[in-house]
C-alpha cells in the first residue's frame, strides 16, 4: 500500500531495530519448549522473553507491520484470539484486512491514513473480526510507527490486539438498558406533558367558560339595562313634554297678567287700604321680574331634560340586534350628554373640555346600540383618567379630542384629508376613523399591552371591573370586524383609535379577527 510522509514524526529519533526479522518465534515461549534460566538468555533475549511474558498475562496480541513490503508478524496470542492455530493465518496485511469486517474497513482505513499523516498522535481503533467458529468479535487495535527511513517516511509499525467483546457487549447490554430507560423516561414524560397539557386546556377552557358566563351576565345586565333605560325615558317624557309644551303659553299669561297690573297700577295710582298692604308685603316689583325668569329657567330645565331623554333613547336603541344605517356623530353627542354631569365644573375640580373635530362621515352600516357602548366605556376612562391627575395637578387644564374622518381603505390608520366622496361608479372603499384621546397622564407600556384583556383594570377595588375596553374591543373586532388600538405616551395622554368599514360584510367574514 502506498504510505505518504507523516507530518510529526520526522523530528523523531530513529530507533535501532533488527529490519531483517520482527519478534522471532523461536523467540517465545512455546508449549512444550524447556524454560530457560536467567542466567542462559542475553539482555535482548530476557527483554523478549519479559516483553512476551507481559503480553501472555495481559491477553495481547502482537503484530509488527513492515509498511514497505507489506509483511505482517501476528505472533501466536494474537492469532488465537480470533481462534486460528499458528499456519493458519498468513503473515501479511491483507491477511488482516479479510479478516475485518466490511462495514469497519473503510474506518479503519481512514483513522490509519490520519495517524500516518501526523493527525493523531496514535493509531487506535475498535472494530470486529471473523474469528474461525464464524462469529464477530470486537477487537481493540493499538499501534504506532517507531521506524522510518532517512526521508522519513515511515517504515516499521506495531502494536496489539486486544479482545473486548465482553466489555463491548456489557457496554451494548447497558446501552440498550439505557436506551430502554430514555424511552420509559420519555414515554412518562411524554404521558406527564400531555397530563399537564390537558390539564393546562381545562384551565384555560374553564377560564373562558367563566369569561363566557361573565360576558353573557354582563351582555344581559346591558341588555335589560338599556331596555329598562328606554322605558323609562319613555315614561319620562311624556310629562316633561307636557310641562315643556305648556311653560310658552304659561309664560304668556304670566306676561299678560303682570301686564294687566301695570296698566291698574297707572290708571289707579291709589288703591285701597288692604290692597296697599298687600302689595308691600308681595313687593310685586321683584315678583314680577323674577316671576318671569323662572319661567324660563324651567324651559330651560326642561329642554335640558329632554335633551337627555332624547340622549337615553338613542343610547339605549331597542333594535340592537339588526344592522341599520346611522349617524355616528348623533351617537357621540347622545353618549356626550349622557356624561355631562361628569364633564361639567365640580366644586373640586374644573370642568373638562370637550373639543370635536367631526368630518364629514356618511352613514355608517353597524350595531348603534353596541357602537354607543364602545363610546361610554372609552370617554369614561379618559375622564377617569383626567379626573386621576386633577387630583395631583390643580393647575392642569383638562381635555378630551374627538375626531372623526374617512379614508381609502387601504390607508388603515394613517391620516387623511381627502374628502369623503361616495363614488358608486368607481366602486372605492372607505374606512371611518374615529379618534377619542385625553391629555391625561398615559399608560406604561406593560400596562398597554394589557388593557384590553379581560377584568384586567388600573383603577382600584370596587371602581373598575375591568370589562369595559375588552367587551369594546370584542365589539369592534368581532361584530364589526373593525380595529381597536391604543396609542400612549407617558406623561401626554392616550389615544383609543377606532377604524371600521362605512358597510357591513357577510356574516361569515364578521368572524373573523382583525390584527394589527
Amino acid at each position: 500500500m502506498h504510505i505518504e510522509e507523516p507530518a510529526t514524526h520526522k523530528s523523531e529519533a530513529l530507533l535501532s531495530v533488527q529490519d531483517s526479522q520482527s519478534f522471532p518465534e523461536s523467540q517465545s515461549l512455546q508449549k512444550g519448549q524447556k524454560d530457560l534460566s536467567q542466567e542462559d538468555l542475553d539482555p535482548c533475549q530476557c527483554s523478549q522473553a519479559a516483553l512476551q511474558m507481559a503480553l501472555l498475562a495481559s491477553g495481547l496480541g502482537l503484530w509488527d507491520w513492515n509498511l514497505v513490503t507489506d509483511k505482517t508478524y501476528y505472533d501466536s496470542r494474537w492469532k488465537s484470539i480470533l481462534g486460528y492455530e499458528e499456519d493458519e493465518i498468513d503473515n501479511d496485511y491483507t491477511s488482516f484486512e479479510r479478516l475485518v469486517h466490511p462495514e469497519d474497513l473503510p474506518r479503519i482505513r481512514q483513522i490509519l491514513h490520519d495517524y500516518l499523516q501526523g493527525c493523531t498522535p496514535v493509531f487506535e481503533v475498535e472494530l470486529r473480526m471473523l474469528t474461525k467458529s464464524g462469529e464477530w468479535k470486537w477487537i481493540l487495535a493499538c499501534g504506532k510507527v517507531f521506524q522510518w527511513d532517512e526521508f522519513g517516511k515511515p517504515v516499521r509499525m506495531a502494536g496489539t490486539h486486544k479482545d473486548i467483546s465482553q466489555d463491548k457487549a456489557m457496554a451494548i447490554q447497558q446501552y440498550q438498558l439505557f436506551e430502554q430507560l430514555q424511552t420509559e423516561i420519555t414515554q412518562r414524560q411524554s404521558t406527564e406533558d400531555q397530563v399537564k397539557e390537558k390539564s393546562q386546556q381545562l384551565e384555560i377552557t374553564l377560564e373562558e367558560l367563566k369569561y363566557t358566563q361573565r360576558q353573557l351576565l354582563q351582555n344581559q345586565k346591558m341588555a335589560n339595562l338599556g331596555q329598562l333605560v328606554a322605558d323609562m325615558a319613555n315614561e319620562i317624557n311624556n310629562p316633561v313634554s307636557f310641562i315643556y309644551g305648556n311653560l310658552h303659553p304659561a309664560s304668556q299669561y304670566a306676561e299678560d297678567l303682570i301686564r294687566i297690573i301695570e296698566l291698574y297700577q297707572h290708571y289707579y295710582p291709589k288703591p285701597a287700604p288692604v290692597i296697599a298692604l298687600h302689595l308691600q308685603r308681595l313687593d310685586l316689583g321683584f315678583v314680577k321680574t323674577d316671576f318671569l325668569k323662572l319661567l324660563w329657567s324651567m324651559r330651560a330645565g326642561s329642554e335640558r331634560v329632554k335633551e337627555i331623554v332624547f340622549a337615553l333613547r338613542n343610547f339605549s336603541t331597542s333594535d340592537e340586534g339588526q344592522m341599520k344605517k346611522v349617524d355616528l356623530h348623533k351617537g357621540l353627542d347622545s353618549v356626550l350628554r349622557i356624561l355631562q354631569h361628569r364633564l361639567k365644573e365640580q366644586s373640586d375640580r374644573a370642568g373638562i373640555e370637550v373639543i370635536k373635530d367631526f368630518g364629514e362621515l356618511p352613514l355608517i352600516e353597524c350595531y348603534p346600540g353596541d357602537l354607543n357602548q364602545v363610546f361610554m366605556n372609552i370617554l369614561t376612562n379618559a375622564i377617569d383618567a383626567l379626573e386621576e391627575r386633577m387630583k395631583h395637578d390643580y393647575s392642569f387644564t383638562p381635555r378630551i379630542f374627538i375626531q372623526t374622518e374617512i379614508i381609502r381603505s387601504h390607508l388603515s390608520l394613517v391620516n387623511s384629508n381627502e374628502p369623503w366622496i361616495n363614488d358608486k361608479r368607481t366602486g372605492k372603499k372607505y374606512k371611518v376613523i374615529i379618534r377619542i384621546s385625553d391629555n391625561g397622564k398615559g399608560i406604561l407600556p406593560h400596562i398597554q399591552r394589557q388593557i384590553f384583556e379581560p377584568f384586567f383594570t388600573t383603577k382600584p377595588v370596587g371602581k373598575g371591573k375591568g370589562l369595559g375596553l375588552s367587551i369594546s374591543r370584542e365589539i369592534i373586532v368581532e361584530k364589526h370586524q373593525g380595529k381597536l388600538k391604543c396609542n400612549s405616551q407617558l406623561g401626554q395622554g392616550t389615544e383609543l383609535v377606532i377604524e371600521m368599514n362605512t358597510t357591513a360584510r357577510h356574516y361569515t367574514a364578521m368572524r373573523k379577527h382583525a390584527s394589527f
